[in-house]
Protein backbone atom coordinates (compact mmCIF):
# COMPACT_ATOMS: atom_id res chain seq x y z
CA UNK A 1 0.00 0.00 0.00
CA UNK A 2 2.77 2.49 0.90
CA UNK A 3 4.62 1.78 -2.35
CA UNK A 4 1.49 2.48 -4.40
CA UNK A 5 0.87 5.72 -2.49
CA UNK A 6 4.47 6.82 -2.93
CA UNK A 7 4.34 6.04 -6.65
CA UNK A 8 1.08 7.98 -7.04
CA UNK A 9 2.46 11.00 -5.16
CA UNK A 10 5.65 10.95 -7.22
CA UNK A 11 3.66 10.76 -10.45
CA UNK A 12 1.38 13.65 -9.44
CA UNK A 13 4.33 15.81 -8.36
CA UNK A 14 6.03 15.07 -11.67
CA UNK A 15 2.96 16.10 -13.67
CA UNK A 16 2.53 19.30 -11.62
CA UNK A 17 6.20 20.14 -12.12
CA UNK A 18 5.90 19.78 -15.89
CA UNK A 19 2.90 22.08 -16.05
CA UNK A 20 4.58 24.83 -14.04
CA UNK A 21 7.73 24.56 -16.17
CA UNK A 22 5.72 24.84 -19.38
CA UNK A 23 3.95 27.96 -18.12
CA UNK A 24 7.29 29.73 -17.62
CA UNK A 25 8.68 28.94 -21.07
CA UNK A 26 9.21 32.19 -23.01
CA UNK A 27 6.65 32.81 -25.74
CA UNK A 28 6.76 35.33 -28.56
CA UNK A 29 5.07 38.60 -27.66
CA UNK A 30 4.29 42.09 -28.90
CA UNK A 31 4.40 45.42 -27.10
CA UNK A 32 1.26 46.68 -25.38
CA UNK A 33 2.40 50.31 -25.66
CA UNK A 34 5.38 52.13 -27.08
CA UNK A 35 6.76 55.36 -25.66
CA UNK A 36 10.21 57.01 -25.62
CA UNK A 37 11.15 55.15 -22.41
CA UNK A 38 10.31 51.77 -23.95
CA UNK A 39 12.29 52.63 -27.11
CA UNK A 40 15.30 53.65 -24.99
CA UNK A 41 15.14 50.44 -22.94
CA UNK A 42 14.96 48.34 -26.12
CA UNK A 43 17.87 50.26 -27.69
CA UNK A 44 20.01 49.72 -24.59
CA UNK A 45 19.14 46.01 -24.47
CA UNK A 46 20.06 45.58 -28.15
CA UNK A 47 23.32 47.47 -27.63
CA UNK A 48 24.10 45.33 -24.58
CA UNK A 49 23.44 42.13 -26.54
CA UNK A 50 25.35 42.83 -29.74
CA UNK A 51 27.63 45.74 -28.87
CA UNK A 52 28.23 48.79 -31.00
CA UNK A 53 26.27 52.01 -31.17
CA UNK A 54 22.62 52.49 -30.24
CA UNK A 55 20.32 51.48 -33.08
CA UNK A 56 17.45 53.62 -34.35
CA UNK A 57 14.09 51.91 -33.84
CA UNK A 58 10.75 52.68 -35.46
CA UNK A 59 7.93 54.04 -33.30
CA UNK A 60 5.94 50.84 -33.93
CA UNK A 61 8.76 48.37 -33.18
CA UNK A 62 7.46 45.00 -31.87
CA UNK A 63 3.80 46.09 -32.17
CA UNK A 64 2.90 43.94 -35.19
CA UNK A 65 5.52 41.21 -34.91
CA UNK A 66 7.64 39.64 -32.19
CA UNK A 67 10.69 39.68 -34.48
CA UNK A 68 13.04 42.50 -35.36
CA UNK A 69 15.71 42.25 -38.05
CA UNK A 70 18.50 44.81 -37.99
CA UNK A 71 20.36 45.21 -41.26
CA UNK A 72 23.91 46.47 -41.28
CA UNK A 73 24.48 49.56 -43.35
CA UNK A 74 26.42 49.01 -46.52
CA UNK A 75 29.74 50.81 -46.41
CA UNK A 76 30.62 52.77 -49.53
CA UNK A 77 34.02 53.43 -51.01
CA UNK A 78 35.40 56.80 -52.11
CA UNK A 79 33.67 56.34 -55.46
CA UNK A 80 30.26 56.12 -53.74
CA UNK A 81 29.77 52.47 -54.69
CA UNK A 82 29.18 49.72 -52.10
CA UNK A 83 32.39 48.06 -50.93
CA UNK A 84 32.63 44.53 -52.29
CA UNK A 85 31.31 42.03 -49.73
CA UNK A 86 29.86 44.65 -47.38
CA UNK A 87 26.34 43.68 -48.40
CA UNK A 88 26.84 40.04 -47.35
CA UNK A 89 26.82 40.76 -43.60
CA UNK A 90 23.77 38.90 -42.21
CA UNK A 91 20.97 40.73 -40.43
CA UNK A 92 20.80 40.61 -36.65
CA UNK A 93 17.61 39.01 -35.32
CA UNK A 94 15.92 39.88 -32.02
CA UNK A 95 12.68 38.44 -30.62
CA UNK A 96 10.41 39.98 -27.99
CA UNK A 97 9.26 37.29 -25.57
CA UNK A 98 7.24 36.95 -22.40
CA UNK A 99 7.93 34.45 -19.60
CA UNK A 100 5.42 34.65 -16.78
CA UNK A 101 4.90 38.38 -16.26
CA UNK A 102 8.38 39.36 -17.50
CA UNK A 103 9.12 40.75 -20.99
CA UNK A 104 12.45 39.67 -22.45
CA UNK A 105 14.54 40.54 -25.48
CA UNK A 106 15.91 37.32 -26.99
CA UNK A 107 19.07 37.40 -29.11
CA UNK A 108 19.27 33.97 -30.81
CA UNK A 109 22.83 34.48 -32.10
CA UNK A 110 24.16 34.36 -28.52
CA UNK A 111 21.20 32.48 -26.94
CA UNK A 112 20.82 35.52 -24.68
CA UNK A 113 17.65 36.76 -22.96
CA UNK A 114 17.68 40.27 -21.51
CA UNK A 115 14.93 41.21 -19.01
CA UNK A 116 12.99 44.38 -19.86
CA UNK A 117 11.60 45.48 -16.47
CA UNK A 118 9.81 48.63 -17.69
CA UNK A 119 8.28 47.12 -20.84
CA UNK A 120 4.74 45.75 -21.02
CA UNK A 121 4.09 43.04 -23.59
CA UNK A 122 1.52 40.36 -24.34
CA UNK A 123 1.79 36.91 -25.88
CA UNK A 124 0.48 36.92 -29.44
Amino acid sequence: MNKALLLTCTLLASIAGCKSTQAEQPQNATLVRVNPGVITELQQAIQSAKGGALVTLADDVFTKSAELLIDHGTNKGPDGLPIMGAHSIPSEKFVLQKAGEQCLLYYPKKELRIPLPNVECEVN
